[in-house]
């Protein structure tokens, strides 16, 4: 390796360390420096624990202290030393780096591509447990909950998580598929969710069947696509198996009020959407609309002025068992009716999402 080359980068995230622990050893070989870091001693500590490892045994370990901030941004600012020591090294030809499970490759691969230019991401991959899959993505428990949270602000539930880190990856491993009995669905639901990901399935041993490192097939401008605003009708992928998405679009704007009281029937059966929507009482903004499990969230994204779209509405919603026309019709009744279109100021309305947007 010359002194100008960059070491490629393979980033591990998952929610469970068990099924972790067989995928990460296949990401390893001769040549491969892996960096560890696990979250067991975080709720009563208020550390993050790693450790670092080649071929031929442990090599370091230590602990990065969170506070009582972004656990995530906290994580990230003490990696980066770490993993400039390990490059500059130039030990090894390869980094596997494996996170935390509540940790989200996004932010991570987004600060090692804009902060170590020594460093070049290779392959994201996600391990999923099929047995776990559909419940994961379904419900609305709080990783506090779980005892996962990265932090006290930390207010993510176990469902947005999953599909985030899902969304982000190059490779999706499903582990325990010789325990499911609908593993074809499984693996069409991974690529509804994420049409980039290639889906590995694991043996009994956890191990995955198929290359999951040093691929070279991660793209960030693709990831930063597909994690961004889903709201493109080639982003819908074939109904099959029971896994449906629908493109819903509207050249009206939402009633805030009636958008707010459906919220329970649009995520019913739902288990991830994204996009982008106009509220009535807010005519000039773009507000980004997501959902996942049964939590759905609103949030800005700016002013439709400085976008070339006319204000519109448009969301992207993947389900198991999904009915789409049942959906679209409770999508529509949130629109403003004819005679509303008429008034002449919506900005008088209602208002339940004060607070947070």
């Amino acid at each position: 390796m010359t002194a100008q080359a960059k070491t490629p980068l393979s980033l591990l995230v998952g929610l469970s360390t068990t099924l972790r622990e067989p995928v990460l050893e296949a990401m390893t070989d001769a040549t491969t420096v892996a960096v560890v870091i696990d979250q067991d001693d975080l709720p009563g500590r208020g550390v993050l624990s790693w450790r670092v490892r080649d071929a031929s045994g442990p090599i370091d370990a230590g602990e990065f202290t969170v506070g009582d901030d972004c656990g995530a941004c906290q994580l990230i600012e003490s990696l980066l030393p770490l993993l400039e020591t390990l490059v500059a090294r130039a030990h090894w030809d390869h980094i596997v780096l494996a996170a935390p499970p509540a940790m989200e490759a996004r932010p991570l691969v987004t600060t090692l591509t804009t902060m170590l230019p020594e460093i070049v991401v290779d392959t994201v991959t996600c391990v999923v447990d099929a047995v776990l899959l559909v419940e994961q993505l379904s419900g609305d428990e709080l990783l506090a909950e779980r005892g996962l949270a990265l932090g006290l602000p930390d207010r993510r539930n176990v469902a947005e998580l999953t599909a985030r880190q899902i969304e982000y990856a190059d490779v999706c491993v499903l582990a325990n598929a010789h325990r499911s009995t609908a593993v074809e669905r499984l693996e069409n639901l991974l690529v509804h969710l994420n049409p980039r990901t290639s889906v590995v399935t694991a043996d009994v041993a956890g191990v995955p069947n198929e290359a999951v490192a040093r691929t070279g097939r991660f793209d960030f401008d693709a990831a930063e696509a597909w994690a961004g605003e889903l709201a493109a009708s080639d982003r819908v992928q074939p109904s099959g198996d029971g896994v449906t998405t629908v493109l819903w679009r509207s050249t009206r704007p939402l009633h805030p009020a009636r958008l707010n009281d459906a919220l329970e029937d649009i995520v019913d059966g739902v288990v991830r959407s994204r996009g982008v929507v106009w509220l009535a009482n807010r005519p000039t903004q773009r507000v980004r609309w997501e959902s996942a499990g049964y939590s759905a969230s609103l949030g800005t994204l700016g002013e439709w002025s400085e976008t070339e779209h006319l204000a519109e509405c448009t969301v992207v919603a993947t389900g198991m068992g999904l009915d789409p026309a049942r959906l679209q019709a409770v999508l529509d009744a949130c629109l403003l009716t004819e005679s509303e279109l008429a008034t002449p100021d919506w900005t008088n309305l209602d208002d339940p999402f004060a607070g947070v947007l």
